[in-house]
């Protein structure tokens, strides 16, 4: 009987190990599922979005805390978030704009070398990697470099598939890479605070340094096409009167032709004049040509890497020819204020000279098709709102962190671009601080 006892305890031990692994393995399962669920209900959201420009005023997908923070579902909650590290860092609930980053595979040099910690050898670097011939740059690195090291490979010579393919050009890092916000959920931790040199490091300013995985994408583009949806009128190539039917007026048109055939339009920010041409435009005409957006320079049906200026953060509006510091918060003030029009280009000329705006017109947009998805599903007690107590003393259980690119106008179909599971970076936020955390 005593060796039964035993045995009979032995087995019941062994059951409840058996039942705490199953168990949490099930709740493992559920949380990936709360993560997918987050997953869909930000793609959903992007292709019932019909406004026809983005900007961060857009509580539809840019911040809304009632729509996007722990959301309970089932036996658990999800939640989308998204880092920023502005002046003030501080995460809001809501979708990761891509076409609000500088994009690896368009950028030109001197929008690369804006980048923050960025070098002339990184540079190089970078366009050797993306362009198709093998011959190194005056500081670059072709396949004669790659094939020295240890393992050895080829250089890639092709566009970037994604932002992390970076780690496999010469002179990034993975501190230049992911910055000193180790866990990538866009709050000062401890540890990234504490003057360490090693992992992660840090300066020990208070500040949250982001790197080039939070202010880079490869998947931005916009579509070639009018507020209404209609073929923008290429005023490069239009005859005359495509151009009258685009707004234009006769004598704008004709001034148009003749310049044309000397030197093609970069951006319809030209009409303006400068740089020894004559103003086709005043900036008031300017203006009311813009509204509904159906002038272009180009007659691709996708422009890809264009930045929308409307999202942009400081650190890439920085980036920009032209923009300095002072301009980059006078900017985001103007199109933060409420019922300011922001569907076209038009408004920076409420804040910015036309020779200003001329210099980076033809890096920009005012639309955006991709999203970064930060996902979080959880197990457990959902946030406690004022009406269930119970939840401020629970903790939450088992977890899933995802990211995730949705692509508007991926072909054939809109869909996920690219997916990674980002669990072991931790829980990004705590449940229980609430939407609005007081540090």
């Amino acid at each position: 009987m005593a060796i039964l006892t035993l045995l009979m305890y032995s087995f019941l031990a062994d059951m409840q190990v058996e039942y705490a692994v199953s168990g949490g393995y099930a709740d493992g399962k559920k949380a990936e599922q709360l993560a997918w669920s987050a997953i869909d209900l930000a793609c959903a959201t992007v292709l019932n979005d019909t406004q026809k420009w983005q900007s961060l005023n857009d509580t539809t997908w840019a911040n809304n805390p009632d729509a996007f923070f722990e959301v309970p579902l089932g036996d658990g909650a999800f939640t989308i978030f998204r880092p920023t590290y502005d002046d003030t860092t501080t995460v809001l609930w809501g979708l990761d704009d891509e076409a609000s980053k500088i994009n690896l595979n368009t950028a030109p040099r001197e929008i690369l070398l804006k980048l923050p910690n960025m070098t002339e050898e990184i540079v190089d670097a970078i366009l050797d990697w993306r362009d198709a011939d093998s011959t190194p740059s005056a500081s670059g690195a072709e396949s004669s470099y790659y094939n020295g090291l240890t393992p050895p490979y080829n250089c890639k010579s092709q566009p970037f598939e994604t932002v992390e393919e970076l780690l496999y050009v010469r002179g990034i890092t993975p501190p230049l890479l992911f910055g000193e916000d180790f866990n990538l959920n866009g709050r000062l931790e401890e540890n990234e605070n504490d003057g360490d040199k090693t992992w992660p490091p840090d300066n020990n300013d208070g500040k949250l340094d982001p790197g080039l995985w939070s202010l880079c994408t490869v998947w931005s583009a916009d579509r070639n096409v009018d507020a209404e949806g209609n073929k923008r009128v290429n005023i490069n190539a239009a005859s005359a009167p495509e151009l009258v039917r685009a707004g234009l007026q006769n004598p704008e048109v004709q001034q148009i032709l003749v310049i044309r055939q000397a030197l093609p339009f970069l951006s319809v920010a030209q009409l303006l004049g400068g740089q020894g041409a004559p103003a086709i435009l005043s900036v008031q005409r300017f203006k009311e040509v813009l509204v509904g957006d159906k002038l272009g320079v180009v007659d691709d049906e996708k422009v890809p890497g264009l930045l929308n200026v409307n999202t942009a953060p400081k650190q890439v509006l920085l980036c920009l020819p032209g923009i300095t510091e002072e301009i980059a918060l006078k900017l985001m003030e103007y199109r933060t204020t409420p019922g300011n029009d922001l569907s076209n280009m038009g408004w920076l000329l409420n804040v910015v000279e036309p020779a200003v705006l001329q210099r980076f017109a033809p890096f920009i947009t005012c639309r955006s098709y991709q999203f970064r998805i930060h996902a979080v599903g959880r197990v457990g007690t959902p946030y406690d709102d004022g009406v269930n107590a119970q939840a401020a003393t629970e903790r939450p259980g088992a977890f899933r962190r995802m990211v995730a690119v949705f692509d508007k106008l991926a072909t054939p179909n809109p869909r996920l671009v690219y997916w990674k599971d980002q669990t072991k970076l931790g829980m990004p936020y705590d449940p229980q601080e609430g939407p609005n955390p007081s540090r």
